[in-house]
């Protein structure tokens, strides 16, 4: 864990790292799976209550997810960040849990992963909404 630490003892030196290593997502990457998972429920993805309302808009769809979509979404860019950026993926999965085992939970090291990841996820998301709804 302290080897971690001192491979990437800052965000800039993860920061230098990620720039050499990381491999783009695009939504072609994520597509297929996204796309038959909501044909395969009927478009039914979002919270009963959010749905029976009948004002699904792209503004706030995302945040009106149901808990099996947004696993299934998750766990699909989840999978297919691993495949393109296996030790980027590792490396900053391991960084954020020694950070959180050693109480150093504010210390984002691998912060650029996150937000990469958090993009990619919204952007995915209003792809696919845009191509099915």
């Amino acid at each position: 864990m302290d080897e971690l630490f001192e491979q990437f003892p800052d965000k800039e030196t993860f920061d230098t790292y990620w720039k050499e290593n990381y491999k783009p997502l695009c939504y072609e990457d994520v597509k297929e799976a996204f796309e038959e998972f909501v044909i395969s429920v009927d478009k039914k993805i979002f919270d009963s209550d959010y749905e029976a309302g009948g004002c699904i808009n792209k503004d706030d769809f995302a945040e009106n997810l149901s808990q099996t979509a947004e696993f299934t979404f998750q766990d699909t860019l989840t999978e297919v960040f691993y495949e393109k950026n296996p030790d980027l993926y590792e490396t900053a999965f391991a960084l954020y849990e020694a950070a959180q085992m050693t109480g150093q939970g504010n210390k984002n090291v691998a912060q650029t992963f996150h937000e990469e990841y958090n993009r990619l996820y919204i952007e995915f998301l209003n792809e696919m909404f845009d191509n099915l709804f």
